[in-house]
């Protein structure tokens, strides 16, 4: 009953960040769409930001299973990680730019936990790269140097700031990258 209550909470929260950013949500209102008290929200969470995490947290596993799963497969490595990468990019974007944005301006401990997964989970990368270079699908380069290249980009350019700036969405520029890595790799022979 308790984890079913906190999961109706997180949806709930979700929807209103992802309309209204993490600022522009109160836990007042959030009670109210709830039909509970603040008391009671305070029962199963510290605070606002104890919530956001949780938001974020659920993103950050559906991401982890993908991942996980796409590794046992034995399909073609470049093509192990377009459909990782596809279901990253359909995860985040469950997370509206203005949620994220605020949580880089407001919450610098929630988004380092978010930079700190990303490192954690593009480790795949050079597991994928390794096997697509034995087996001929992509030009002799060194996995790890190749992988650090790509995790600083995206670190560096897949942010809401960044993303802003040039006045596009983080999933174009997210696209973008992964264009420019995988059809750089590839040989001619791809």
């Amino acid at each position: 009953m308790k984890d079913s209550i906190r999961l109706r909470i997180v949806q709930e929260a979700a929807d209103l960040f992802n309309a209204n950013g993490y600022r522009g949500v109160t836990l007042s209102e959030l009670a109210t769409r709830l039909g509970m008290s603040k008391k009671t929200l305070y029962l199963y969470f510290s605070g606002k930001e104890e919530i956001a995490g949780a938001v974020l947290e659920t993103v950050l596993k559906a991401i982890t299973l993908l991942v996980k799963e796409q590794m046992q497969s034995s399909d073609h490595p470049l093509d192990i990680f377009e459909r990782v990468f596809m279901g990253i990019r359909g995860e985040i974007a469950k997370l509206h730019p203005l949620f994220l944005n605020d949580i880089q301006t407001y919450i610098p401990d929630l988004w380092a936990k978010l930079e700190a997964f990303r490192s954690a989970q593009l480790t795949f990368i050079e597991q994928l790269l390794k096997r697509a270079m034995q087996e001929g699908h992509i030009r002799n380069v060194n996995p790890k140097l190749l992988t650090a290249i790509m995790l600083e980009s995206i670190e560096r350019m897949a942010r809401p700031d960044v993303a802003a700036k040039y006045g596009v969405t983080m999933v174009e520029m997210g696209e973008t990258l992964f264009g420019l890595f995988m059809h750089g790799l590839r040989t001619d022979s791809c």
